[in-house]
């Protein structure tokens, strides 16, 4: 296999890097993250994500309400503080599970090229595989530049996911309890 180079993202030359990034992790998403250097700052991340949220808030236009404009700061601050987490975690769960390194930089960026899939998360139907092929580029991800095992990843991914649905879930059945109303439609 011939080798390739790949651009990655840089906030100075936001329009030019943009949609080679795009393009690399569609087509070739593993040897894109095994190529990929460090970060030594969050900003060309913060700025990635920051497109993918506006794209996905004016893709989601058809499908929500105008008034939805107005939470885009809100959004926007609410993602990056999530997926400043996200990494942390990530971070940890690499070094405690996988007994492999990966600062929360790394992880940081890792998450947010894996992101880039959400800007269709409020398109119906669309949204659920947005959803799916964003946790599949994390796995690659982590597999490709952190050389851990495909269960690692997939553990290191899939325990968040499942406590937050598990979470949701009985959040769910907890407000239907208090209040049965809930469960019972509209009234007639």
């Amino acid at each position: 296999m011939q080798d390739q180079s790949f651009e990655y993202f840089e906030s100075n030359r936001p329009m030019e890097t943009f949609l080679p990034v795009i393009k690399a992790l569609i087509k070739t998403p593993k040897a894109f993250f095994e190529q990929m250097s460090p970060a030594y700052f969050f900003r060309d991340g913060i700025f990635f994500v920051s497109i993918i949220i506006f794209l996905a808030t004016f893709v989601s236009m058809p499908f929500s309400n105008v008034l939805f404009l107005f939470l885009l700061p809100v959004t926007w601050g609410l993602l990056l503080v999530s997926l400043r987490f996200w990494s942390v975690y990530m971070a940890w769960a690499v070094r405690v599970f996988a007994k492999q390194k990966l600062s929360t930089r790394q992880a940081f960026q890792i998450s947010t090229y894996a992101a880039f899939p959400m800007v269709f998360v409020a398109v119906p139907v669309l949204g659920v595989l947005a959803s799916i092929w964003n946790l599949y580029l994390m796995w690659v991800g982590l597999v490709s530049y952190c050389k851990i095992s495909g269960k690692s990843a997939a553990m290191i991914i899939m325990i968040p996911v499942i406590i937050l649905l598990v979470s949701t879930v009985f959040l769910i059945t907890l407000l239907i309890a208090v209040f049965p109303q809930l469960a019972g439609g509209l009234p007639h």
